[in-house]
């Protein structure tokens, strides 16, 4: 009974989401952690398809590879991150990471997803970019520059 009260507590204060779906892509649960991510309450997700939580143009390829993976007992993606798009309730697209694993409780199948917001990253990478390009630019222009002044000189050497 300690273990399940220990493992309840993680769950809920996980900094990334936790999402559990059944076999038919259900969603069972949420950590507030994914609430949070997905600015959803957790009565406005139980029972719904996951693909709620994803963009229209990635359902079918969901839908595709989560019923092929339950026909054919393939599995590729399960037990590896993949970066995706996740949708929010207000309808805003974002980057994340998305982990599945499979888990055999009891008499059912449950599949875990294990959810990380990388808005926050993508906007450092980007700024990252960003940086990188003008400082080359204003290395490039003094280099420019430099050059300039260095041909001015050698002209100036040669007239005295």
């Amino acid at each position: 009974m300690e273990n399940a009260k220990l493992l309840f507590a993680i769950i809920e204060n996980a900094i990334d989401g936790i999402i559990t779906i059944d076999n038919r892509g259900r969603i069972e649960s949420l950590n507030p952690s994914a609430l949070k991510i997905f600015g959803y309450k957790q009565e406005e997700l139980i029972g719904k398809d996951i693909s709620v939580l994803m963009p229209k143009t990635d359902k079918s390829k969901y839908d595709n590879y989560f019923f092929h993976c339950q026909d054919t007992e393939e599995e590729k993606n399960i037990g590896t991150a993949k970066e995706i798009r996740g949708l929010k309730k207000d309808g805003a697209q974002f980057p994340l990471r998305l982990a599945v694993s499979k888990v055999q409780f009891q008499d059912r199948v449950i599949y875990t997803g294990f959810i990380h917001d990388l808005t926050k990253e993508k906007e450092e990478e980007e700024y990252i970019k960003k940086y990188s390009t003008e400082l080359e630019e204003s290395v490039e222009s003094r280099t420019k520059y430099l050059n300039q002044m260095l041909y001015k000189l050698e002209k100036k050497k040669k007239l005295i």
